[in-house]
């Protein structure tokens, strides 16, 4: 696999059991941007009722590591230094929509932004996120794509050495 498979990283983002518990779908990505969607469902509203802030700083996340994804190299890995969320109206039910872009991507360090619509189009949250490029490895690797785990394996041991208890 030397090219970008977009269904492949949908595919795999989708299955990924936290983006389905968040109840998430990513609709597309490539060429360093991504289009993801959330619906409003009880277990993601505060207690007054509306869209939880977590749930849109989330939504921050996923949508440039996706729009990232596109633009790095397949064996490439990442991960969030940080990401900001600014709350412009709250949501209370429908489908949300985040569209990520990537702003700047260097050698280790890569910038994106968000904005975040509801059903209605009126834009309820933007944002922006910092992602440390890792570990490069060659070509013949496999993607480093989010993989659903179960979350049950056993912990490993470490073997115990001639003389130490």
């Amino acid at each position: 696999m030397n090219t970008f498979d977009e269904e492949l990283v949908k595919d795999r983002v989708n299955r990924f059991p936290f983006v389905k518990m968040m109840g998430m779908k990513l609709i597309s990505c490539s060429g360093g941007a991504s289009v993801m969607r959330c619906r409003v469902r009880q277990a993601l509203r505060n207690s007054g009722g509306t869209l939880h802030g977590g749930v849109l700083g989330t939504l921050v996340d996923m949508s440039v590591a996706t729009a990232l994804r596109s633009a790095l190299p397949l064996t490439s890995r990442m991960t969030t230094v940080e990401y900001k969320v600014n709350l412009l109206k709250p949501v209370s039910g429908g489908t949300i929509t985040a569209r990520g872009s990537v702003i700047r991507l260097g050698k280790t360090i890569a910038v994106g932004s968000t904005e975040i619509r509801n059903a209605a189009g009126d834009p309820v949250a933007f944002g922006s996120a910092t992602f440390y490029i890792l570990n490069v490895r060659s070509p013949g690797d496999s993607p480093g794509i989010m993989v659903a785990t179960t979350g049950r394996s056993k912990p490993k041991t470490k073997p115990v050495l001639k003389g130490e208890s």
